[in-house]
């Protein structure tokens, strides 16, 4: 069960990376929505990409759990913050409001950390351990489904709301 769980846990790893390397890039926004000092997010960004590259390249429970432990802040923060109509800067300068595809992305992800966690994660190592044609397709998934799930929390809500009228 561990091994079909590793493309969605490197998924929910890079994911991390990618918010932080984007907060590190353009910390504004979300200083503004957490009234922190835009060093103080860098700082947290710098985590980020820590703890998801950690979990790429040495994934561990300890750190599947700390994966989800993140997931869950981010998933509260994105309800508190949806309530108040403010962005949050996840991913850099984008300043539309927090979603409620926001918050369900932040806690799909979140459990996907909590059950690899369970059963022992998987990353890069299981994926390179992969015949060389599984790797190279279930490599290119991945980052697939990465960029899709960046696209949930960037793109699809304010499509979304243009497409419904909200």
């Amino acid at each position: 069960m561990s091994e079909a769980l590793a493309p969605p846990f490197l998924v929910t790893s890079l994911v991390l990376c990618i918010a932080g390397l984007a907060k590190l890039r353009a910390p504004a926004t979300a200083a503004a929505a957490l009234g922190m000092h835009p060093w103080m997010i860098r700082a947290l960004a710098i985590g980020e990409v820590v703890l998801g590259a950690a979990c790429v390249v040495h994934p561990t429970r300890p750190l599947g759990v700390a994966l989800a432990a993140a997931y869950a802040v981010f998933a509260t923060v994105a309800v508190v913050l949806k309530r108040r109509r403010a962005a949050c800067g996840c991913f850099g300068d984008n300043d539309l409001p927090v979603s409620q595809a926001h918050v369900i992305a932040s806690e799909l992800l979140g459990a996907v950390a909590v059950v690899a966690a369970v059963v022992s994660p998987r990353g890069l190592p299981w994926l390179a351990s992969q015949p060389a044609v599984t790797a190279a397709v279930t490599g290119v998934g991945v980052a697939g489904a990465a960029y899709a799930m960046v696209l949930v929390y960037t793109e699809v809500p304010p499509a979304w709301a243009g497409w419904s009228g909200g």
